[in-house]
């Protein structure tokens, strides 16, 4: 029996709306007409022993981001085994929390910036046999003690 990796997304872009009632002018988000919203689901399989999720502080700063493994600070927790040097199916990250000022984490696959996060977001991205050195983020800026984004990453796949 194989192990199930299930990816759900939901796209709802909105527009802004203003309305004026009398003298008072009502601003509100509607969803686009065109699009409407969307979502669904996407459906793989993964290897056993073949995930791995990373929770701490992003050190790296290298502008084009840093492979996942090497951009924590020291005390970085992990927990499971990271997918093989070509194997990586879904590339998850999440901005948890932030000491100090760090305007935002940036996740990369390859050269190809895929995301830029603000404290509290998260993005997951789909990939079909991925490089596990393509799999990379930065934070805007890191300052021991002073300057930390915390983040968790993870990722699976064969």
């Amino acid at each position: 029996m194989a192990n199930k990796l299930i990816i759900r997304n939901h796209l709802e872009p909105q527009i802004e709306a203003q309305e004026t009632v009398g003298s008072d002018t009502y601003t509100s988000y509607q969803i686009e007409v065109n699009t409407g919203s969307n979502g669904g689901s996407y459906e793989t399989t993964f290897a056993n022993e073949k995930a791995i999720k990373y929770v701490g502080v992003v050190s790296g700063t290298t502008t084009g981001g840093v492979a996942v493994g090497s951009a924590f600070e020291g005390g970085v927790t992990t927990t499971g085994a990271a997918p093989g040097a070509s194997g990586v199916k879904a590339f998850y990250v999440k901005y948890n929390s932030v000491l100090g000022t760090v305007a935002d984490i940036r996740v990369f696959v390859g050269s190809q910036h895929m995301a830029t996060l603000t404290e509290g977001e998260s993005v997951c991205i789909p990939l079909v046999g991925g490089a596990l050195t393509d799999c990379k983020i930065e934070a805007s800026a890191y300052s021991d003690g002073v300057n930390e984004a915390n983040s968790t990453v993870v990722l699976i796949g064969d």
